[in-house]
C-alpha cells in the first residue's frame, strides 16, 4: 500500500481491496456512547472507505502494523517544513529533561509529550516556539490556562502573546493561546478560518481532552499545522476508551518522563497518600442517588474528611464535586475551628486568586475547591490535599494530587488523604480505580485504620488488598 501523509489525514494513495479491509478493521476501536442516560458500547471506525483516508496521527502506527501483517508499505510525504530549526535559540532556562522534550517534538513533528503535573509543560511549549519560530496556536480547555500559557511565553521570549477567550480575540505574531470552546463557537467565522489556515504549529495542553467531540472538531480544523504536539500527564487514561482520538489528532507518545524520576531528581515533591477506610451501604438504584446519599451527605465519610483536613499540614486543599458538598464541609470545618474558604467555578478569576493568596499567607488554613483547581493552579506552598469528591476518573485523581507536587523551600513531601470507600459496589469499584492510579504512578500508599471515623465491616472488601 502507498500512504500519502497529510497534516490532519493521511490518504491511501494505492491499495488493494484486502489492504482497505484490513485498514478498516485495524482502525476500528471500542467506544462508549450514551443514550437515554445509559451507556452503550459502540465502535469507532476511523478509516473512511469513501475518502480512503484516516487521521494522520495513526500513520506510523498503521505502517508498522501493516508491515507486520505482511503488506508492503510506502510512505509518501510531499509536505515541506514551514521553517528551519533554530539550533542557536537560547533555551538556557530549560531543565535537561525539558530540553529533551523540545528536541523530541522537533524531530518527530507530531506526537504527545507525557509529562507529570509540575514538570513545566508550558516551559517546554515556550522553548518549542523558540526552536521553531513559526505561527503557533496553544489550545486549552480553561481560560485560566490561556493566561498562564501566554504569560509564560511572554516571560521567556519577550514577545507579546495572543489571547483568544472570554471575549478576547487577539492574534499574536508568533504565539496565540486559545480555548477550544471559543474556537468551536466561532468555527465557521472568517476570522477563525484565517486562524486555522495561517497556523503552522499546533500545541494542545492537557491533550487527554482532545477526544471530546467539539474539541476534536476544532483540532482537526488546523489543516496547515505541520507540527502537532500534545502535552499531558495522563494522555491515555480516559475511562470512555476514546483516548485513541488524542493519538489520531496528534500522533503517538514521543517522549515520557515518569513522576518518580522527577521526585528522585528533586524537581517534584513526593506525595504520601493515606487512605481512610469508610464503610457505607446504600439502596439507591443509581450512581447519582448513591453519590448524594453517601458522598455529599454521608455523615461518617464527611466526618472523616473534616478530621483529615483538620490534622493535615497547612495550607490544605479539599476537593469536592458539588456545591452542596462544599458548603456542608465548609460549615463543618468552621464548626471544628478550622479557618476555611470555599471557591467554585462561578467565582471570578480575581476572586480565585484572592482566595489562593489568603491560603498561602495563612489567613485561612483550608480552601475547599471544585474541579476548577484540578488544572492550572500553581500553589508551590501547598502542604496537603484532601480528596472528598470520590469518583473513578484516573485523570482527575492524578491531577488532584498534582496540585501539591510543586516544590517550595523546605518542602520535599506532602500529604494526600483519600477515602477508601466500601459497602456499595460503585463506591468500592471507584476506590479501587483511584488506588490503582496512585500505585501505577509509583506513589507511596498507606491505609489509616486508626482514623477516628474509619470503619470497615468484617467480610467486606476492607482495605482492598493493601
Amino acid at each position: 500500500m502507498w500512504i500519502k501523509i497529510g497534516t490532519t489525514h493521511s490518504e491511501l494513495a494505492r491499495g488493494t481491496d484486502e489492504e482497505k479491509e484490513w485498514l478498516r478493521e485495524y482502525l476500528s476501536f471500542p467506544s462508549t456512547s450514551w443514550a437515554g442516560g445509559r451507556p452503550r458500547q459502540d465502535v469507532m471506525r476511523l478509516y473512511s472507505l469513501v475518502d480512503e483516508n484516516f487521521p494522520a496521527g495513526f500513520t506510523s502506527m498503521v505502517a508498522k502494523a501493516a508491515r507486520s501483517h505482511g503488506f508492503d508499505v510506502e510512505l509518501l510525504d510531499n509536505r515541506l517544513p514551514p521553517c528551519a530549526t533554530d539550533m542557536n535559540a537560547d533555551l538556557a532556562w530549560l531543565r535537561d529533561y525539558q530540553l529533551t522534550g523540545v528536541d523530541a517534538a522537533v524531530q518527530a513533528t507530531r506526537g504527545i509529550l507525557w509529562l507529570p503535573t509540575g514538570s513545566g509543560k508550558t516551559e517546554i511549549a515556550a522553548g518549542l516556539t523558540r526552536r521553531l519560530p513559526i505561527k503557533w496556536v496553544f489550545l486549552v480547555h480553561r481560560q485560566t490556562l490561556v493566561d498562564q500559557a501566554a504569560e509564560r511565553y511572554e516571560r521567556r521570549t519577550g514577545k507579546v502573546a495572543g489571547r483568544i477567550g472570554e471575549g478576547k480575540w487577539e492574534i499574536g505574531e508568533q504565539f496565540t493561546a486559545a480555548t477550544f470552546q471559543t474556537l468551536y463557537a466561532a468555527m465557521d467565522t472568517d476570522r477563525a478560518k484565517r486562524l486555522f489556515h495561517d497556523t503552522q504549529g499546533l500545541m494542545i495542553d492537557e491533550a487527554h481532552v482532545t477526544p471530546a467531540d467539539s474539541f476534536w472538531k476544532v483540532a482537526m480544523r488546523f489543516r496547515n499545522a505541520y507540527y502537532r504536539i500534545g502535552l499531558s500527564g495522563t494522555p491515555l487514561a480516559r475511562g470512555d476508551k476514546r483516548s485513541v482520538l488524542a493519538i489520531a489528532a496528534l500522533g503517538n507518545i514521543i517522549y515520557r518522563i515518569k513522576t518518580d524520576t522527577l521526585v528522585d531528581a528533586g524537581v517534584l515533591s513526593k506525595p504520601k497518600i493515606r487512605l481512610i477506610p469508610v464503610y457505607q451501604e446504600s439502596d439507591a438504584p443509581t450512581w447519582q442517588g448513591v453519590y448524594g446519599e453517601c458522598i455529599v451527605r454521608g455523615a461518617r465519610r464527611n466526618k472523616a474528611l473534616v478530621e483529615a483536613a483538620t490534622k493535615a499540614q497547612k495550607p490544605c486543599l479539599v476537593f469536592v464535586k458539588e456545591i452542596k458538598h462544599g458548603k456542608l464541609l465548609l460549615k463543618q470545618l468552621t464548626k471544628a475551628g478550622v479557618k476555611a474558604d470555599f471557591v467554585w467555578g462561578t467565582d471570578s478569576t480575581d476572586s480565585r486568586k484572592a482566595l489562593v493568596t489568603r491560603l498561602v499567607r495563612g489567613e485561612t488554613d483550608v480552601l475547599i475547591c471544585s474541579v476548577i483547581f484540578q488544572e492550572g493552579v500553581d500553589i508551590p506552598e501547598l502542604k496537603s490535599v484532601v480528596i472528598g469528591s470520590a469518583g473513578k476518573s484516573v485523570i482527575a485523581a492524578l491531577q488532584r494530587i498534582g496540585r501539591g507536587m510543586r516544590k517550595s523551600e523546605g518542602k520535599d513531601t506532602f500529604e494526600v488523604f483519600d477515602i477508601l470507600d466500601s459497602g456499595n459496589k460503585w463506591m468500592a469499584a471507584h476506590a479501587i480505580e483511584r488506588r490503582n492510579a496512585y500505585i501505577a504512578e509509583g506513589h507511596s500508599i498507606s491505609v489509616d485504620t486508626n482514623a477516628t471515623y474509619a470503619s470497615n465491616k468484617p467480610g467486606t472488601v476492607g482495605t482492598l488488598g493493601l
